[in-house]
């Protein structure tokens, strides 16, 4: 799961963390474009959002749109499936009186595949009023995740998710309002949506490999004595292992800050045979639920960890050691 971060404006912060539940199946949303969009600076070569890349002469087989496409096409979906409050007005920017409170939107998706685009309101009512509006008259596909409030100004923001798809990761419309004057409320709206890139073709561990390492990494000093490093040499657990590493999807974390783990690390190295170079290498967890895998010396795109990957790993090798990733 991709963690959420707060963003805060030059004002205040909204304190909310975490991803909704997601309904069991992806809705498909039947609505109409919406023409008060920003583009928030991510993801700026993903072209108009409801461009899909097909080709646009009829006579050739339309290009199937790209990962990035198909959240740009979804982000444009998002935003008008926006439920507009009684009175509400599509404006280009935020207000004066709002000052700076919606100038991030109050939740983001870390990540660095994330699509990210605005629209701003502007609708009579008080901003809890318009809030509550939107939670009850979004389409019922709309899981609502955690709402926050600020203090300086008063801003208030929810986010309602969908369903994730085989490509699109977090699907999300998040809302921030703020007071516009009196009886009026300011509206930010964002979809934002992140996708799952491939993993390259070269980043695995090569098939040539027959036998492989285990070994307990201290996390910090000083620590308890380690156990000795394990070398495992039947094929069907080299294969096992192998697959282990090889199936985990690369991370999209990208800059975000995040703790490291409070366990030691394990290190898996990969060999042809004994005394031969490593032909992969790989360690983890590292910052950010992380694995880090080099191939024939090369360090490679960092992978994300299931929450089961260590686990299965030392299961496979018969192994108990209960100070890696605790």
């Amino acid at each position: 799961m991709l963690p959420l971060v707060v963003l805060a404006t030059a004002c205040a912060a909204l304190t909310v963390a975490g991803c909704a539940a997601r309904p069991a199946s992806p809705p498909t949303l039947s609505v109409a474009a919406t023409s008060q969009t920003g583009d928030t600076g991510q993801a700026r070569d993903a072209g108009q959002a409801g461009d899909t890349g097909q080709a646009r002469d009829t006579g050739r087989a339309a290009t199937p749109p790209t990962p990035r496409q198909q959240a740009a096409a979804e982000v444009t979906r998002l935003l008008a499936a926006f439920a507009r409050p009684p009175g509400a007005t599509p404006v280009a920017r935020p207000p004066a009186a709002a000052g700076r409170a919606l100038a991030a939107p109050a939740v983001s998706i870390a990540s660095a595949t994330l699509v990210d685009r605005a629209a701003f309101w502007v609708a009579p009512g008080n901003p809890q009023a318009v809030l509550s509006f939107e939670a009850a008259h979004l389409p019922g596909q709309f899981t609502a995740g955690p709402s926050g409030q600020s203090s300086s100004p008063p801003t208030w923001g929810q986010e309602f998710s969908l369903a994730p798809t085989a490509v699109l990761k977090e699907i999300g419309l998040v809302v921030t309002v703020t007071s516009a004057g009196p009886g009026q409320t300011a509206i930010r709206v964002d979809g934002q949506v992140t996708w799952q890139p491939a993993r390259p073709a070269g980043e695995a561990v090569p098939a040539s490999a027959r036998l492989v390492t285990l070994a307990e990494v201290a996390a910090g000093s000083p620590h308890p004595a380690l156990p000795s490093p394990v070398t495992v040499s039947a094929s069907a657990t080299v294969r096992k292992i192998a697959a282990l590493v090889n199936g985990l999807p690369l991370s999209t974390i990208g800059t975000a800050p995040c703790p490291m783990s409070p366990g030691n690390g394990l290190e898996l190295t990969f060999r042809a045979r004994p005394g031969g170079r490593p032909l992969a290498v790989a360690e983890g967890p590292a910052a950010c639920s992380t694995l880090q895998l080099s191939v024939s010396g090369r360090q490679q795109p960092a992978l994300a960890l299931s929450g089961s990957f260590i686990g299965d790993v030392l299961a496979a090798a018969g192994l108990h050691w209960a100070g890696v990733g605790a």
